[in-house]
């Protein structure tokens, strides 16, 4: 049966999509069968981003548009068949954020370094916390970690919004997804970064891949 990571935030524009095309290719290349879910039915940027990626040929993941009232059921059916399923969440406070969570082993949450997308996480850890305790309840278990995305040291409004989070007593990985030009190519070409030839890019995410697996495995 597959682990099931979704990928997953209140707030549009903080890198899901990006964040789960890259974990899905770089699992891939890792010798797993993966499976990306999209669930934005309006967007279907990774739906897009796979077929450019089949289009040019390149090594498949199976990819799968899941609408809210399928949710549940179709990630069921792919667990079956795949080493990972990875849920490429929409962007809103709703029952599909529910849903994703409740199918899920692992949230992975991508923040980027703004005022406005700390606000969204302190929403996001407050449903995901009724969620947790629901799944214990049934004698479920489910995990969370932020990534933060588009990150850079250097700038002080991003090292203060990292200590804000860090004050929310939630997991931070410790790989941090630099502002790279490498990860707009990757998605506009339908590859992930590590089949790029940007070592540093290549790198956050294969640190990023780790750090997941040593969770779930």
């Amino acid at each position: 049966m597959a682990s099931i990571i979704a990928v997953a935030n209140l707030k549009g524009g903080v890198g899901k999509s990006t964040i789960a095309q890259n974990l899905g290719v770089s699992l891939r290349n890792s010798g797993h069968k993966v499976c990306l879910v999209d669930t934005d039915i309006e967007q279907k940027s990774t739906m897009e981003w796979g077929e450019r990626r089949i289009n040019r040929e390149l090594p498949n993941i199976h990819m799968n548009l899941a609408s809210e009232d399928r949710l549940a059921r179709e990630i069921s059916e792919l667990a079956k068949s795949h080493d990972f399923v990875i849920v490429d969440g929409s962007p809103a406070l709703s029952e599909v954020a529910t849903k994703i969570m409740m199918v899920a082993d692992l949230v992975v949450v991508p923040v980027m370094p703004s005022g406005n997308d700390y606000g969204a996480l302190e929403k996001f850890l407050a449903r995901y916390d009724d969620v947790k305790a629901m799944l214990e309840s049934r004698g479920m278990a489910l995990d969370l970690g932020v990534v933060l995305n588009g990150y850079n040291d250097r700038i002080i409004v991003n090292r203060a919004v990292y200590e804000a989070i860090k004050k929310l007593d939630v997991r931070i990985f410790s790989t941090e997804i630099g502002h790279r030009a490498a990860y707009q190519e990757a998605n506009l070409v339908g590859m992930g970064v590590v089949e790029l030839s940007d070592p540093k890019a290549a790198n956050e995410i294969e640190k990023l891949t780790a750090e997941i697996l040593a969770l779930i495995k």
